[in-house]
């Protein structure tokens, strides 16, 4: 497995923090992993106040001090051999000045480079140039956010003559990988503050009846509060399928190959 992970597109709002703020730390749960965010505009950890996961794990800093974090990161792949970075770029130059200064450490080599996109047609211009910019590297690419079959989403994977888009799967073969859409990202950190994987954890924790034995413990058997609790196990619940599906084992198995 590769030392850092870098999130990277030349174009914002593509789902980077998402993927690297709450689903990567579940497919890391079981690796020492630290997530380093360098972005002019955005302080992504704030939305995550609450996640165990992320405690202490998280450093949000602008591109001059990124720059720093990364020289820093050359000594720590030394020291701490099994630690994994995760390194959350800003869109457009934000990303370009990361990928320049991980050339200049001499940090690419050890590194998977994930550049997301999305469904739509003003992504697959910055798809391709920062494919372009990562190419003689490790990388994959994530059609993110994705609906499924039974919608336009899909020319966006297999392809359409007729809009001149190319079958992306098939371009990229065994580098091509998808995560679906869901609003349980949104909810967790909205609403709990924590990533998918603090809200699913309950989940994982217990199943249906020992939940209810739990519920009806701390809540000394009140109804009203058990069915709140109960209630809040079958969205976790839904976060637990979600991320057990076969799409994100999938990438869970590339992420530590």
């Amino acid at each position: 497995m590769k030392k850092n992970i870098v999130l990277i597109n030349t174009k914002g709002g593509v789902g980077k923090s998402t993927l690297s703020f709450s689903l990567l730390p579940f497919l890391l749960q079981d690796r020492d992993f630290q997530i380093v965010e360098i972005d002019d505009n955005n302080n992504t950890s704030l939305a995550f106040g609450n996640s165990v996961r992320l405690k202490d794990k998280v450093v949000s800093c602008n591109i001059s001090k990124g720059t720093e974090k990364l020289e820093e990161l050359v000594i720590q792949n030394m020291i701490e051999a099994d630690k994994i970075t995760i390194i959350d770029s800003g869109g457009g130059n934000d990303s370009r000045a990361v990928l320049n200064s991980m050339l200049s450490q001499n940090l690419a080599k050890d590194t998977l480079f994930v550049v997301p996109y999305l469904a739509d047609f003003s992504q697959l211009k910055n798809l391709f140039e920062t494919v372009e910019l990562v190419k003689d590297f490790d990388f994959i690419v994530i059609l993110n956010n994705y609906i499924g079959i039974e919608n336009e989403d899909e020319m966006f994977r297999i392809g359409n003559e007729e809009f001149d888009i190319p079958n992306i799967e098939k371009v990229f073969k065994d580098k091509f990988f998808i995560v679906g859409r869901s609003n349980l990202f949104s909810f967790a950190s909205s609403v709990h503050k924590e990533t998918i994987y603090d809200f699913a954890k309950i989940a994982f924790d217990f199943d249906r009846s020992k939940m209810l034995e739990y519920a009806k413990e701390v809540t000394g058997a009140n109804k009203e509060k058990m069915t709140q609790m109960y209630r809040g196990w079958k969205i976790a619940n839904n976060a637990k399928d979600y991320l057990q599906s076969q799409e994100i084992k999938k990438l869970r198995d590339r992420i530590l190959k």
